[in-house]
């Protein structure tokens, strides 16, 4: 089975991963898989702090497997280097992060559970004006294009069609949804260039649903699921 949660930020947000709110967890095995839509915050702070630590015990002791693209909130200096082995994983690229943790990368398109899934991370941190570049916010929270090329060639090898599309942010017309429902007042520049391209991706590819993040705000509507505080969700 897949389940889907929203951003974690590292310890802040994982009380909804916990057996009281989410018993059903209890009953999952590690060939069982939680995806969290980014801000997953593990990799944050240099290796070996109490944070990571705690972390990497925490997710370990849990019956199932962890899989996370990853959102504006990382250390991508780690996350993108080589201190994480890439391995083959669903029949694509992953970083594994533990034997319990892997990371899945942008532009990907993997196959778990018999679905198909291209995953694509990413976002603009709207704080970063407060936050010390390298330290706690890092640039490469923006993906680049030649990582956007990466994922429209993986999905002309599937014929541009999956079953779930996991992303951070969304497309622009999904933004302005959530904009006029929650009164984000998200003023994104850095983000257009990404939207626009999932703006590209869901016009151009089939798919059955599409996961994201980013907002802080849990909502369905149509095909789309935006989640934060909710527990996780099979799909």
């Amino acid at each position: 089975m897949v389940f889907i949660c929203g951003d974690t930020h590292g310890q802040i947000d994982i009380e909804k991963l916990t057996g009281e709110l989410w018993p059903e967890g209890k009953g999952l095995t590690k060939e069982d898989y939680l995806i969290v839509v980014g801000d997953f915050g593990m990799i944050w702070y240099e290796p070996g702090t109490e944070h990571e630590i705690f972390l990497r015990r925490f997710y370990g002791d849990k019956p199932w497997t962890t899989l996370f693209i990853d959102g504006n909130h990382e250390n991508f200096d780690r996350l993108f280097s080589d201190e994480f082995q890439e391995i083959d994983m669903f029949g694509d690229k992953v970083k594994r992060i533990s034997d319990s943790i892997f990371y899945l990368q942008r532009g990907r398109v993997y196959k778990i559970d018999g679905k198909t899934f291209f995953t694509f991370g990413g976002g603009e941190s709207i704080d970063k004006n407060t936050r010390t570049p390298y330290l706690s916010w890092w640039p490469q929270e923006i993906p680049t294009y030649t990582e956007m090329d990466l994922g429209i060639s993986n999905l002309e090898e599937v014929n541009n069609e999956v079953d779930i599309i996991v992303t951070h942010t969304c497309p622009n017309d999904a933004f302005l949804h959530l904009a006029r429902t929650y009164d984000l007042g998200y003023k994104t520049d850095a983000e257009r260039s990404l939207r626009t391209f999932l703006s590209w991706v869901e016009k151009n590819v089939k798919f059955k649903e599409w996961h994201f993040g980013h907002f802080h705000c849990t909502l369905k509507f149509g095909k789309y699921y935006a989640h934060y505080d909710s527990k996780p969700i099979m799909i």
